[in-house]
């Protein structure tokens, strides 16, 4: 769940991948995401997770739960699919999701990869109603020109900021600087890995809007 900093409401969920193998246990997706996307099976995972979180969505609505955003992480290996946008839209339509409830993530990686197709299909999602996240923000290969180019919405702040909140005075200039940037670029600004007090009054007071982590649930 991500929820509002101010009033503590659950405004938003993440949906997130995790594998139970019989014979390797728990996998966690540090370890399998980059495999899959190596041999291209990412591009099958991607559609079996949109789909069923856009469906998981649909059961909550159904059951009298209801959030704003459902966060979809899309690796940057399954926007060289050209008719993407198309494949997802179907999924939306089929599972009676609105677009406006769904916000696409992508990580910084995406920005390594950044062409003309790729920017084109993020303003066909934001044109249908979607909204656009950059996750792990801080941690590549961002820069403020790509930030002004890219449809975005939401900037994620990286946990490995938040970790060591208040008490590294690196991490905190750090956040408070994607903070600020965020805000005046009129983005909103969620903060993932929250697993303390400290840390959740800190983002708070200096202007983030959304929190995520261990902490809250």
């Amino acid at each position: 769940p991500q929820y509002d900093l101010k009033s503590g409401k659950v405004s938003g969920a993440e949906a997130l991948l995790r594998w139970y193998n019989p014979t390797l246990g728990q996998v966690p997706p540090d370890r399998f995401i980059s495999v899959a996307e190596e041999t291209g099976i990412i591009i099958d995972i991607g559609y079996f997770v949109f789909k069923e979180a856009c469906r998981e969505y649909m059961r909550w609505k159904a059951e009298g739960l209801y959030i704003d955003k459902l966060s979809i992480n899309i690796s940057s290996v399954q926007f060289r699919e050209g008719d993407l946008f198309e494949n997802f839209k179907k999924i939306m339509e089929k599972e009676g999701v609105s677009p406006q409830n769904i916000e696409i993530e992508i990580t910084e990686y995406f920005i390594m990869e950044y062409s003309t197709t790729n920017l084109t299909i993020l303003e066909d999602f934001r044109r249908a109603g979607c909204h656009i996240s950059i996750d792990d923000f801080g941690t590549g290969y961002s820069s403020m020109s790509y930030m002004k180019s890219l449809p975005l919405d939401t900037i994620k702040i990286d946990k490995s900021f938040v970790m060591d909140l208040p008490d590294d005075t690196h991490d905190v200039e750090v956040s408070k600087a994607i903070i600020a940037l965020s805000n005046s670029l009129g983005y909103r600004v969620i903060a993932e890995g929250i697993e303390t007090e400290l840390q959740e009054i800190f983002l708070r007071e200096n202007g983030c809007n959304v929190g995520q982590g261990y902490y809250f649930a």
